[in-house]
């Protein structure tokens, strides 16, 4: 039952009075709080909450600036109360990116969502082991040599839309089955550690910007990587760049035999070259069930 509809429960009901206090998932959003007293009550449930908060969700944007450290306190309590599931919603205050808390990287999360957010890690981080679902959103990385690989283990589905900062990012997630980066910069992404990922279902790379030339010989080769991945791919026009240019080829180098979908979003068909490419590829996914094109 939603926390909204426990509280009102508890005023009718003696028995719900103390039973909504121990809900076990707690969402704090625009439709919820929209007094003035918002971290007020926030506070106050957090402080009378007994049990467990397994899921956490904030939209920060509720929160003014001048009070965020009371988000602070928020998290140190939430990361000692067997926290598994964490949403921080912040795409309103363009200006303000909230930090997360060096402690956060101590908890034993399953689920992280976070938007617009600082992802600045402790020299000892080295990846949430634990990790199921990880969705970042206008996520700022700020990374060193220490905290740029990292390990995810139970990693299943990793999501980085528009995001920064990535070109020291390393990570790796062997049972990783969903892959999807979407406007972060293709020059600065890091696709070797993927190439291992032999479970992967469903991969997305679109970019919203176009890839130097001069990076390519420091690419890894797309066509190794896309090979040992499964299923269902989307990709964007501008990565297209990474495959081989300038032959005219029938096939890739390495074939495409475990693809059976192929997506490419905004393909520019302006020129040979470009109509010769995509046919060498479709001639190179000898298992392919399914194309899906569109067109700028």
């Amino acid at each position: 039952m939603p926390m909204a509809e426990a509280a009102r429960m508890s005023v009718l009901s003696r028995t719900w009075r103390h039973i909504w206090v121990s809900n076990s998932k707690l969402v704090f959003d625009t439709k919820l709080c929209r007094k003035r007293n918002t971290k007020d009550i926030i506070s106050t449930i957090l402080l009378q909450h007994h049990g467990a908060i397994e899921t956490f969700l904030l939209d920060i944007s509720i929160i003014p600036s001048s009070e965020r450290s009371f988000v602070e306190e928020w998290m140190l309590l939430l990361s000692r109360n067997g926290l598994m599931d964490l949403s921080l919603q912040n795409l309103k205050n363009v200006d303000a990116p909230y930090e997360l808390p060096s402690y956060m990287y101590d908890v034993q999360l399953e689920c992280l969502y976070l938007s617009n957010c600082i992802f600045r890690p402790p020299c000892s981080f080295r990846g949430f082991h634990e990790l199921k679902t990880l969705s970042l959103r206008r996520v700022a990385f700020d990374l060193d040599n220490a905290t740029s690989s990292l390990w995810m283990p139970n990693l299943e589905s990793l999501h980085l839309i528009e995001c920064s900062g990535l070109r020291f990012l390393n990570i790796y997630p062997p049972e990783l089955l969903h892959l999807l980066f979407h406007g972060c910069g293709t020059d600065t992404l890091k696709l070797g550690p993927f190439i291992d990922c032999q479970k992967l279902r469903v991969a997305g790379i679109l970019s919203q910007e176009d890839v130097s030339q001069n990076r390519q010989d420091k690419a890894i080769k797309l066509t190794n990587l896309l090979s040992s991945w499964h299923s269902r791919l989307f990709l964007g026009r501008y990565i297209l760049k990474f495959f081989p240019s300038g032959t005219k080829a029938e096939r890739l180098p390495t074939s495409l035999n475990r693809l059976r979908f192929l997506s490419f979003h905004n393909y520019n068909f302006g020129g040979e070259d470009k109509i010769l490419l995509l046919l060498c590829i479709l001639r190179s996914s000898p298992n392919l069930e399914g194309t899906w094109i569109s067109c700028k």
